[in-house]
């Protein structure tokens, strides 16, 4: 992954995770995010710094980010609401119960 894609995917988690009207521009998350990648834009090697740092530090907060949304999307589909039925619970996990019939 290159790293302005890192950017992008960064960029764009931090757009999932806002509320819905506020901006990605207007958030300090953003600012630092932006300030950083250009003051590293010449080189990752500044401050004799292994050469991969940043784009290994990105994509590892990109994938923190991605991962935590995907967390917070599957705790609330199977979080449990109280008792189901058995009907409920075969079709939560993708069973079909035997037709019964009378």
């Amino acid at each position: 992954m290159s790293k302005i894609q890192t950017l992008r995917s960064l960029l764009r988690e931090l757009r999932y995770s806002l509320p819905g009207h506020e901006k990605v521009q207007h958030s300090p998350a953003f600012a630092y995010i932006m300030e950083y990648y250009r003051r590293n834009a010449v080189t990752d090697q500044q401050y004799c710094r292994e050469q991969e740092e940043l784009a290994h530090l990105a994509k590892t907060c990109a994938t923190y980010l991605e991962s935590s949304r995907k967390y917070k999307e599957i705790h609330a589909e199977y979080h449990s609401r109280g008792e189901r039925t058995v009907r409920q619970t075969a079709d939560l996990v993708g069973f079909k119960l035997p037709h019964d019939p009378r």
